[in-house]
């Protein structure tokens, strides 16, 4: 099983008191709707948008394109479509619509240019879930999941936000990595004040399971080290044992350096996307890099390959 080296967490958790963290902007009006749009439609537009937040490029096939002259891709790319059908056919977003979506729905929804999402059935039947089951269960209305966890993600009787979500198949991923994402977004917009915050944890995904490699703070077993450089595919069971691991690991880094989860997440996904890149990482630039196991080993893991999930 992949262990913490708590030391190391120790030692970078020092040097992140000394970085500055800025919060991501949910009110970025290209990717997400703006303040005055009612709280059914917003909490719809999320609720959907993160469930289709997984595995958009692939090798030799990456999910990109330039929108208004700008070139955006993977999350950037998916919400800026998001909110071009936000724009001109709100209904999309709603459960009635989402429960008969189709294949070719997505394609066309998620396409542009010669670029398009892989897996489009498996995001269909993702979107057909969440609207049939919120049609079901909470009558049409998404506000009443927000009601029933009454600020709790956690509750003994199954009641809380990352309880309820588990119903979705979308949100099944037992390290929560896009129940984690959605409640991140809706604290950002101030539609959940999360109650028990001591549940908060970082929704991980690739860049934040790279990291915590190549920083040291989490240690793979030989045989898990030797997938990952081999860029073997690892198991079911393999990927939820490292991405819970690297989940723990950021858990005992955020509250050493007395830094919000969600805030730390916020710093590694766009240091992950900027600095520590997959194939050449900038270490010139890398406020951490005399901490960082990587830098001093020149051995540079990449996140464990596994491909084959709609759960990141």
């Amino acid at each position: 099983m992949p262990l913490l080296d708590i030391d190391r967490i120790e030692r970078v958790s020092e040097a992140m008191k000394n970085l500055s963290f800025k919060p991501m902007d949910l009110f970025d009006p290209r990717f997400y709707p703006p303040k005055n749009e009612p709280l059914e439609k917003v909490l719809m537009y999320f609720i959907t948008m993160v469930a289709m937040d997984h595995r958009l490029s692939r090798p030799g096939k990456l999910y990109k394109a330039v929108i208004d002259g700008e070139e955006v891709k993977g999350a950037d790319l998916l919400y800026r479509l998001g909110m071009k059908m936000f724009q001109s056919n709100p209904d999309f977003f709603t459960p009635e619509n989402l429960s008969r979506v189709t294949v070719k729905d997505v394609i066309l929804w998620l396409s542009i240019g010669n670029t398009s999402p892989p897996d489009p059935v498996t995001r269909a039947m993702l979107l057909n879930d969440l609207g049939v089951k919120i049609l079901r269960f909470f009558n049409g209305d998404p506000r009443e999941i927000i009601k029933l966890c009454n600020g709790y993600l956690r509750r003994d009787d199954g009641y809380g936000l990352l309880d309820l979500l588990r119903m979705f198949k979308a949100y099944s991923d037992p390290v929560e990595k896009k129940s984690m994402l959605l409640i991140k977004f809706l604290s950002y917009r101030g539609i959940l004040n999360v109650v028990d915050e001591e549940n908060i944890r970082v929704p991980v995904n690739n860049h934040l399971t790279r990291i915590a490699l190549r920083l040291g703070i989490v240690v793979l077993e030989k045989h898990l080290e030797a997938k990952v450089l081999k860029e073997e595919e690892v198991g079911f069971d393999e990927d939820i044992l490292i991405r819970y691991t690297v989940r723990e690991a950021y858990r005992h880094l955020a509250a050493k350096a007395n830094v919000n989860p969600f805030h730390l997440d916020d710093f590694l996904w766009s240091f992950g996307r900027t600095v520590c890149l997959r194939d050449e990482p900038v270490c010139r630039i890398c406020n951490l890099r005399n901490l960082c196991k990587a830098y001093e080993t020149r051995i540079y893991l990449n996140e464990h390959t596994y491909y084959n999930t709609w759960f990141y």
